[in-house]
């Protein structure tokens, strides 16, 4: 939601006799808050990286000699940000000539949009890496990294794939603590309750209560064999989505 909207839920919900703090603390909690629009100086950086640019090749590139003194210290202060100071040269006019700059000589499989280098990126953790025997590793703690993902997965993980047809393809699911049966007969991510070993695998229930985890062709649907053989399981969550990371997700 932008500020607007959360302006006016926080007017609503008052009038209809919640409490303010009440209702603040359940927007903050669901991350329903407005973040902080900003320059994202990582964004601009990471590219400048792997084109080997600097931010004075861009400034050279893109405006006449007679401005580039000025466009320099403009874009210093909006890279090194000071409250309350006065902006002529916005975030969105250094962001857009950015995209153009970049989208000149950079070969990309997507266009670098202006948004890339404002607002905030929705991340999460990646939690654990997925091996060729089905089974997936799960990170400790100082393990896990984060990756950028679109709003909408805010409260998935991701699991790293490593095998070798699919190798960096981002599996994403939702946490679990429960079998979730509208995941039988997919496919998913869940643990043997034994064993304590992460399986991925396509979950398919037997009468006795347990669980089959299959390896399936993912060109055919056909059965290829099992993975794991009337099993008990502590959880299970469905993979929801996957995708291989683009610049938009480093």
């Amino acid at each position: 939601m932008n500020h607007l909207m959360n302006k006016k839920f926080m007017e609503y919900s008052v009038n209809s006799s919640y409490n303010s703090k009440f209702v603040e603390s359940y927007m903050k909690r669901n991350d329903l808050l407005p973040k902080e629009f900003r320059f994202r100086r990582s964004a601009l950086d990471l590219l400048l990286k792997q084109s080997n640019k600097k931010i004075s090749d861009f400034v050279k590139d893109t405006y006449k000699p007679n401005e580039q003194k000025n466009k320099l210290a403009q874009i210093s202060k909006i890279l090194n940000p000071k409250p309350n100071a006065p902006k002529y040269f916005t975030e969105n006019d250094l962001a857009n000539d950015l995209a153009h700059w970049f989208n000149d000589f950079l070969q990309l499989d997507e266009t670098v949009a202006p948004n890339f280098f404002v607002g905030e990126m929705v991340q999460i953790f990646c939690v654990g890496t997925l091996f060729g025997n089905g089974q997936i590793g799960m990170h400790k703690k100082n393990e896990k990294h984060k990756i950028n993902i679109h709003p909408k997965y805010a409260s998935f993980q991701a699991i790293e794939s490593l095998v070798e047809s699919k190798r960096g393809l981002m599996m994403l699911f939702k946490p679990s603590k429960n079998i979730d049966r509208n995941a039988n007969n997919r496919t998913v991510i869940c643990q043997d309750k034994k064993t304590k070993v992460h399986w991925f695998g396509f979950l398919e229930p037997k009468s006795n209560g347990r669980f089959d985890i299959i390896d399936k062709s993912q060109s055919t649907g056909k059965t290829i064999g099992n993975l794991a053989e009337n099993i008990q399981i502590s959880w299970s969550a469905e993979i929801k989505a996957a995708y291989y990371p683009t610049i938009y997700n480093t």
